[in-house]
């Protein structure tokens, strides 16, 4: 053999075995040559030897062989003191106890010997047994275990007469070991217990996870305590989220009371405009009727002018009688002033009428004449006009309706104009008074004015994560600042202008949010979106800057604002402005680019930022709305003269005043003239030659003076037509009144709610087009019972709103009051939840995300990947091991794969993205494994009775593997062992195991010049007598130096393959080893 594959081969054998107070051996020395088979009945010790070998190779004082005791729990103290089961007795050996277990080597390649060993002392029953390990250069006679007739102590204890030099730490006494063992693996330090512990097994998982892969458990105790907070900071947040929804519910409700309280109100509102319309339609029928009436009267002028004529021919006919008197004189002379007579009375009667209708048209003048003076217009004087309806000069009367007509044609239009303009004021001034309410209402309720793009942004933007299934808030940053020192208000809300509607959202949403924007950039813009993941944090802010008074429970938004407003210095006085570069006071003078500037008031007046933004801005909107009603009253009172002027000049026909303008003068001097022809008539009527000639006469003046008679019941009727015609005037005027009041209540109520006055007009135009005002009121009077049915209900049904106040207070144990008078309570507490504590919960999940997060990738996901992929590691090295190892024709390779029952949690774990630097919370990430992570979470936090065992399992990187065994013949086929498992004797089932434990130990001692040793406890137990004697060749083969204890009865089988046979006996309460001769 060449000398270098020679020195490959050396190897350090165990020779002897020093046991001192061990168990049952009190000073035993066993000589072993190569492999060796320890049996014995059970009890004897066999087992105790191999422990004892375990514990100077491993230096482990806590793990001792589990094959042989499976049930018990030995420990050192038990071994030092000999533990036993007697009643009343726990240890056979009392007092202090020393105890040494050494282990002698022979070196091939120095050809020598050493030995390494442990001394231990059991002070009492009660203390640690301690340990001091050695290693020497020597054989064990050169050792003094015994001080006379007992163990030596510690300091008794020698070698070749000398002082032992200790190795007190066991770290260090393993380092030792190991490298004068031969340099060996720490691996060693695992296999030896394992191979030790190995038993036969029903499957290849069992096998791997005992021999193969050491036990590694993940400590989770932080990431439970992490994931604890995390699930009460959730609690708490969903309690607040519960509460808000609570509170919306509640506010819903008393809005939708509200609004039926609108309703009712527009039905009122609907009810007065139909009865004000009601009124009118009355007072026009009162003044159509009065119309009908003057055209009767008209008409039955008409008829009295038909019997006037009757009579004339009556008068015609008697005049033919009178022919004869006609040739008298004096009858010439009486039928002449006769005819004048009836000429004049008939142009008096007729003047007068004409004087009749001439004052109805003065005093239509003087209304007239009278709304003008209230808008200072003044073209004739009163009197003068006053004048136009009695006798007077005929030139001064024709100058003042001269005067008249020029004022209606240039003065008259330009007061038409003013009023077309009063009318576009009113009705600005009225739609500005309806937004300003409406913008009340909405602040009543909390709702901020915030600008279109701003909102509409905020819209698609959540739209979007709901529609993702992303729960994240989507905060104006106004929403999430608080301004320490009012003084400063003004500034900050002007400084900042619109970028307090910028939008802030989560980091990992950022993208989300600006592809939102991207694809609707056509509908918006000059709205923003912070991009959060790439703010500074933690940023150090000056004392004097706008920064340092702005606070917010959100770490993002409060970063933003310290970028913004941390670069804008505060001054106080204004000449200080220039000695910054940014700087602003608190009058909003700003000095920014060497330029110095008042911020627009409209930037700043109408607060935003900060939870009670609202008030302020309710006291805006109210100031603006007392304004402006104030000048709608100013307008509506000056509308109202130019309404009358309007309204009166209708009346003025300026025509029929001309036309009837000198009835007076008329009726003057035709009465003059009837004077002297009533005296010349009595002159004439004297003469006695004409007294037969009237006899004559007599018969038809008769008849005249019947038709005079019915001439006389027309007369009568049109005294009924005309007190007919006063009592409706005086009925108009009462509707008047009335009409006058109704229109004055709307006009109130339109100042006190136009929005409302503006439905209810719309509402009663829509029904006015097909039903009449009266109609419109009857059916809309019943529906104001209806409302109030439904308001009751809204307000105490079981889910109305005193019922969802009381169940809010149970449930969130809180006193607030209920009713409506108390709503305002709730609205602050809503306020208070959404732009405070909210945020601040948030802020708190997410930093506790990130610590849970932190720990949860650092302390178990990557801590389990790394132990999987040591596994894999571990795999490899076996089957390198096994590589060109057959045992008959068979090869072995061990494959490793994943747990089918956790294969999600398998993946999540050794995912690419489980790595340092990499969120585990992406969106992407969270929705791939959302599922695992919430399973894994809540398996870790388990309480229950099981909750260790569960704890432990999902602890285990071993529990998310699973393994199979592939079986390669020499002609290249190959099969897998779970394929023909069922198929296979239980003796053939467990050669793969053997195999794959010796090809672990061959690879470990491969580089020469260590020792072989593979312990065995219970070795071959299921295994027939032919395969036992293949494995102990292919031990042999190996050039393993196996020591392995079996029951006596597999002695003839397994002696047949190793150097030394032993067995162990008991004997009372001492054990011995003695060579046993096959």
């Amino acid at each position: 053999m060449p000398e270098e594959i020679w020195m490959e081969n050396q190897k350090k054998i165990l020779t002897r075995v020093q046991l001192i107070n061990w168990h049952y051996f009190e000073n035993e020395r066993i000589a072993l040559n190569g492999s060796t088979l320890i049996s014995g009945e059970n009890t004897a010790g066999k087992s105790t030897i191999l422990d004892a070998v375990q514990l100077v190779l491993t230096t482990n004082t806590r793990r001792f062989n589990v094959a042989a005791n499976e049930k018990g729990k030995r420990d050192l103290r038990g071994y030092v003191r000999c533990k036993i089961g007697n009643v009343g007795e726990t240890y056979l050996r009392k007092n202090v106890v020393p105890a040494n277990v050494a282990l002698e080597f022979y070196e091939e390649k120095g050809e020598r010997y050493f030995v390494l060993g442990v001394h231990m002392l059991s002070p009492d029953e009660e203390s640690q047994v301690s340990t001091r390990w050695y290693m020497e250069e020597c054989r064990l006679e050169d050792l003094s275990f015994m001080a006379g007739a007992r163990a030596a102590l510690p300091e008794e204890f020698r070698v070749k007469n000398r002082k032992l030099s200790y190795i007190e730490q066991k770290n260090a006494a393993r380092d030792r070991f190991k490298r004068r063992l031969g340099n060996l693996d720490d691996k060693f330090f695992d296999i030896i217990p394992k191979s030790l512990a190995f038993k036969p097994m029903d499957n290849v998982k069992e096998f791997i996870n005992k021999f193969v892969l050491s036990e590694k458990r993940v400590d989770v105790v932080s990431l439970r305590e992490n994931i604890e907070t995390l699930s009460e900071l959730e609690i708490i947040l969903e309690r607040s989220r519960r509460q808000q929804e609570a509170l919306e519910r509640i506010l819903q409700k008393h809005d939708e009371i509200e609004e039926k309280d609108r309703s009712i109100r527009i039905n009122d509102i609907l009810l007065k405009i139909a009865h004000r319309d009601a009124v009118r339609l009355d007072m026009e029928r009162l003044e159509k009727d009065i119309r009908v009436k003057l055209q009767a009267m008209d008409s039955n002028r008409e008829i009295l002018q038909e019997k006037g004529r009757q009579i004339r021919t009556l008068e015609e006919q008697i005049l033919a009688i009178n022919v004869d008197k006609q040739a008298n004189q004096s009858s010439h002379l009486l039928e002449k002033a006769k005819s004048q007579i009836r000429e004049l009375n008939e142009g008096i009667l007729k003047e007068k009428e004409n004087e009749k209708n001439l004052k109805d048209q003065v005093q239509f003048l003087m209304n007239y004449l009278n709304d003008l003076a209230r808008l200072d217009y003044k073209p004739v004087a009163r009197g003068e006009a006053k004048q136009l309806s009695l006798a007077g000069t005929r030139e001064e009367k024709a100058a003042v309706a001269e005067k008249l007509e020029s004022f209606l044609e240039k003065e008259q239009g330009e007061i038409q104009e003013k009023w077309a303009v009063l009318k576009a004021g009113m009705k600005k001034v009225s739609e500005e008074i309806e937004s300003c309410q409406k913008r009340l209402n909405d602040l009543e309720r909390q709702i901020l004015p915030y600008p279109e793009y701003a909102a509409k942004l905020k819209g698609f933007v959540e739209k979007e994560f709901a529609r993702r299934g992303i729960r994240s808030s989507v905060y104006f940053l106004s929403e999430l600042l608080e301004i320490t020192d009012n003084k400063w208000n003004h500034a900050i809300e002007g400084y900042l202008n619109t970028q307090k509607f910028y939008l802030i959202v989560d980091p990992e949403y950022y993208h989300v949010a600006l592809e939102v924007y991207d694809k609707n950039r056509k509908h918006i813009h000059t709205a923003g979106i912070v991009n959060t993941g790439k703010l500074p944090m933690e940023r150090e802010v000056a004392s004097d800057s706008l920064a340092s008074v702005v606070k917010s429970e959100n770490r993002y938004a409060k970063s933003y604002a310290d970028y913004i407003l941390g670069r804008v210095k505060r001054c106080t006085d204004i000449r200080e402005l220039e000695k910054h570069s940014i700087a602003v006071t608190p009058e909003c003078m700003l000095y920014q680019g060497y330029v110095v500037r008042h911020l627009n008031p409209r930037d700043y007046e109408n607060p935003f930022i900060g939870q009670y933004a609202y008030r302020v801005q309710i006291g805006n909107v109210k100031a603006e709305m007392t304004e402006k009603m104030q000048s709608r009253s100013a307008l509506r009172q000056e509308m109202q003269l130019y309404e009358a002027v309007s309204e009166s000049v209708k009346r003025v026909n300026l025509g029929l005043i001309k036309l009837y303008l000198y009835a007076p003068e008329k009726i003057h001097e035709f009465g003059e003239q009837l004077v002297r022809a009533k005296a010349e008539l009595k002159d004439a009527e004297s003469d006695p030659t004409l007294i037969e000639l009237n006899l004559k006469l007599e018969a038809k003046e008769k008849e005249r003076d019947a038709k005079a008679e019915e001439k006389q019941s027309l007369d009568s009727e049109m005294v009924r037509l005309e007190l007919q015609i006063e009592s409706h005037q005086k009925e108009s005027e009462a509707k008047k009144s009335e009409y006058e009041s109704l229109r004055l209540e709307l006009e109130q109520q339109a100042d006190r709610d136009g929005a409302a006055y503006k439905e209810a007009e719309d509402k009663y135009n829509q029904n006015r087009k097909s039903k009449s005002a009266r109609t419109i009121a009857e059916n809309f009077a019943p529906q104001r019972t209806q409302l109030l049915r439904e308001r009751d209900e809204l307000l105490n049904d079981k889910d109305g709103l005193l019922a969802l106040q009381m169940r809010f207070n149970q449930n969130f144990t809180l006193d607030f009051m209920t009713g409506l008078t108390g709503i305002s309570d709730y609205r602050e507490a809503l306020q208070k939840l959404k732009s405070v504590e909210i945020v601040r919960y948030e802020e708190k999940l997410k930093l506790a995300r990130e610590d849970c997060e932190q720990i949860f990738r650092s302390d178990f996901l990557s801590k389990m990947k790394e132990n999987i992929e040591s596994a894999r590691n571990e795999f490899r090295s076996l089957n390198k091991a096994l590589d060109s190892i057959y045992y008959g024709d068979d090869s072995y390779r061990f494959k490793i794969s994943f747990d089918k029952n956790k294969e999600g949690l398998y993946r999540m774990i050794t995912s690419e993205n489980n790595q340092e630097g990499m969120n585990l919370w992406t969106s992407a990430f969270e929705a791939e494994y959302k599922e695992e992570m919430s399973d894994l979470f809540d398996k870790l936090m388990t309480k229950d009775d099981n909750g260790q065992k569960i704890v432990e399992e999902y602890t285990d990187y071993r529990s998310y593997l699973d393994y199979d065994i592939e079986i390669h013949k020499r002609d290249g086929s190959m099969q897998r062992f779970s394929d023909i498992y069922g198929e296979k004797s239980g003796s053939e089932t467990q050669v793969p195991y053997y195999v794959a434990i010796a090809a672990s130990f061959y690879q470990l001692y491969r580089y020469g010049n260590s020792i072989r040793i593979m312990l065995l406890d219970e070795a071959f137990d299921k295994m027939d007598d032919e395969r036992i004697q293949s494995m102990m060749d292919f031990f042999n083969g190996l050039g393993l130096q196996v020591i392995l204890a079996t029951p006596p009865a597999k002695i003839e089988i397994i002696g047949e393959k190793v150097g030394t046979v032993l067995t162990a006996i008991r004997v009372g309460q001492n054990s011995i080893v003695e060579e046993y001769d096959l």
